[in-house]
């Protein structure tokens, strides 16, 4: 990949605020202090950019920022914590899963008029316009339930070793087909296809990948659980579909999924059930192995480790054809690309008109076309707003795929994704067969669905909260 410098975009400063839940903010708020939680896992690196980022803000503004920065495994726990004792942070972050729990749930304000209006950051048309058409949608709950304001996403890609494609004669595969014959090919040349870390459920790949290809060959089943038809599946939808009998992971597309992930790993490192993701990156990076799956957020320890010692590209997990499964989406599905980077205020703020107006101009700034290009070329997140040109460094990064509208194994808690991620083990080291592991996808489903109903509530009798 080649790098060419990118004009930073210049942030636009109205001297008025626009109109919200209240009018007149400032551009000063003295005195004002509001507590900021982030949940930043991509290093030392990013804590000292957000840093950077908070304390010119607090120069421009007068508003002092506490910055609560904690591990992914602390970072849920913590909110939920701070919550119940009446201390929730006054701005937060999160994924789109957990922020529209968080708002049903009475913890955050609703963005629904703010978004008919401009952002005093980024001026010249409504702040809803500046985001793309499938990121709006998904923000929008209901038509008038709006959680917050997503800045940016990571999007996840196979990195390609080119260099090695072109040894053995091979063309970057956009079908599951000719990505199972490029494997091969590189197989028979005595280059290991791919490094599949698989150590932990912080390893991701099996998680992804399935996600993927789940959606890819039972594209049928967003509509049968989609009850808002708003296009996607919201975890209320899923427990309520789990209850009705639509999801069963021993239907024939799904058991399927599951096996043509088994097929594929013949071509990933033998020791995959031990490798981590770190690793797998590093040894991508030093040429040992063909590919590797990771987000944008490695591109930049990639680039540093390959130099000019080969060429290499990114793509998206390929398009599972009827050539491989009959009635396949026929579409890729992206993996990651979610408003996973969502800003929302502390419901509890619109009794207080100053600090609710502080939390507002701050969740804008940090919207900003300015901000968002900033972290985009130096943390490699992908911007959102449209009003935003991505750096040339991450043009294979830009989403050209369907968006994941159910998500299977990362959408539903930290149990799922264990339960998914050890059954997945067993099965993939012949353990356990697929229909096996289909049953015990469904109990595991079933148990996870059965705590989340208690927690929140949910019955058929009220619908499950909708």
């Amino acid at each position: 990949m080649k790098k060419r410098n990118v004009a930073v975009l210049t942030a636009m400063l109205c001297a008025g605020m626009t109109a919200g839940l209240f009018t007149g903010v400032n551009a000063k708020a003295d005195g004002v202090k509001l507590v900021f939680a982030q949940d930043l896992d991509t290093g030392e690196k990013a804590n000292n950019v957000m840093n950077e980022i908070l304390s010119e803000y607090t120069e421009k503004t007068g508003t002092e920022i506490q910055f609560e920065s904690l591990p992914s495994a602390d970072y849920r726990t913590w909110l939920m914590t701070q919550f119940a004792a009446d201390q929730g942070p006054d701005v937060y972050t999160g994924i789109i899963y957990d922020m529209s729990s968080d708002y049903q749930s009475g913890y955050l304000s609703n963005f629904k008029d703010l978004y008919d209006q401009e952002s005093a950051y980024d001026t010249g048309k409504a702040w809803k316009d500046t985001l793309p058409d499938y990121i709006r949608e998904r923000m929008y709950l209901t038509a008038d339930d709006v959680p917050g304001y997503p800045t940016a996403t990571a999007v996840v890609r196979i990195f390609y070793n080119k260099t090695m494609l072109d040894q053995v004669g091979a063309e970057v595969p956009e079908t599951w087909a000719d990505f199972m014959d490029v494997c091969q090919k590189l197989k028979d040349a005595d280059i290991t296809p791919f490094a599949f870390p698989n150590a932990t459920i912080g390893d991701l790949s099996w998680l992804w990948f399935n996600n993927s290809v789940c959606s890819q060959m039972d594209p049928g089943i967003v509509d049968e659980l989609d009850v808002s038809g708003n296009g996607y599946v919201e975890l209320a939808e899923i427990c309520k579909g789990m209850d009705e009998g639509k999801i069963d992971f021993t239907d024939e597309n799904l058991k399927a999924s599951f096996e043509l992930m088994k097929d594929f790993s013949q071509y990933w490192t033998s020791d995959y059930n031990g490798l981590d993701q770190s690793t797998a990156v590093d040894m991508f990076a030093r040429g040992e192995v063909a590919m590797v799956q990771a987000m944008s957020t490695k591109l930049e320890s990639v680039e540093a480790v390959v130099g000019d010692s080969f060429e290499y590209g990114v793509m998206p997990v390929p398009v599972i054809t009827d050539e491989t499964h009959e009635g396949a989406l026929g579409k890729s599905v992206i993996l990651g690309g979610q408003p996973d980077i969502i800003f929302g205020i502390n419901k509890s703020l619109e009794e207080d008109e100053e600090k609710y107006n502080a939390a507002l101009d701050f969740v804008q700034y940090m919207s900003s076309p300015e901000i968002q290009l900033r972290l985009a070329e130096e943390l490699c997140r992908i911007p959102l707003a449209n009003t935003v040109e991505l750096p040339e460094k991450l043009a294979g990064f830009k989403i050209t795929e369907e968006p994941l509208r159910m998500a299977w194994y990362t959408g539903i808690n930290e149990k799922l994704r264990n339960y998914f991620h050890r059954a997945g083990q067993e099965y993939l080291s012949d353990s356990i067969t697929v229909d096996e592991f289909a049953e015990t996808m469904n109990d595991s489903y079933k148990e996870v669905l059965d705590e989340i109903k208690t927690e929140n509530g949910w019955s058929a009798d009220n619908n499950y909260g909708m």
